[in-house]
């Protein structure tokens, strides 16, 4: 799902330097489904990555998924827009309707490892909630060696989430790639990369602060 993104980063960049040379405006393009026109306020202020996210206090949202104070070794690289179009593809979700789009923060790991953390934007606590389950269908009930299961809750930060596991061929070896899902009030969170270190993302997923 996400293991294509890397493909894209190389232009993505090209429109960052573009975009922040120009002062062009940062509004979310539009991810996959246009189901809802409105879209969440994607402005880039220089805060940290625990910026409030409420439904009182909804905007700068792309704030919250740069940071300063990162875990080690990770590097914080760019975000871009997320349409509500991409993110029901990238979800699963194509029937649920109410996501207004969002933000994706991508980050570099000192081994060369890519990895994100989507801040999707909802109508309401219920769109998110259909969101994550949506998500969480997409994944097999269990897998044939027994050794790990596809979902399986976790908690931090005062929370629980759900910890992701599918199976890629990568060199022609199978290997485990992981995520983490979880809702804040109207807002849903998903840390994810190309590791195959799932306690890189459970840091990652920590730094959020939520």
């Amino acid at each position: 799902m996400k293991i294509s993104r890397a493909l894209v980063l190389i232009p993505l960049f090209a429109v960052l330097i573009t975009a922040f040379s120009g002062c062009v405006d940062n509004s979310p393009v539009g991810n996959e489904t246009g189901l809802n026109t409105s879209t969440p306020n994607t402005s880039i202020p220089n805060t940290s990555l625990n910026t409030s996210v409420s439904d009182e206090n909804p905007g700068n949202i792309t704030a919250v998924i740069e940071s300063n104070s990162l875990p080690d070794n990770f590097e914080y690289v760019a975000s871009r827009p997320y349409s509500s179009e991409e993110i029901q593809d990238d979800y699963e979700a194509k029937n649920v309707s109410g996501i207004l789009g969002g933000v994706e923060g991508i980050y570099k790991y000192s081994n060369e490892s890519d990895f994100y953390i989507d801040l999707i934007e909802c109508e309401n606590s219920s769109v998110a909630e259909n969101l994550i389950f949506a998500y969480k269908s997409s994944f097999p009930t269990s897998f044939s060696s027994g050794t790990e299961h596809p979902l399986e809750e976790e908690s931090f930060n005062g929370h629980f989430a759900v910890k992701t596991t599918k199976h890629v061929t990568v060199g022609g070896e199978q290997v485990s790639r992981y995520s983490y899902i979880w809702r804040h009030e109207n807002y849903v969170f998903v840390v994810l990369g190309n590791s195959n270190d799932s306690t890189l993302l459970k840091e990652l997923a920590e730094a959020t602060g939520y």
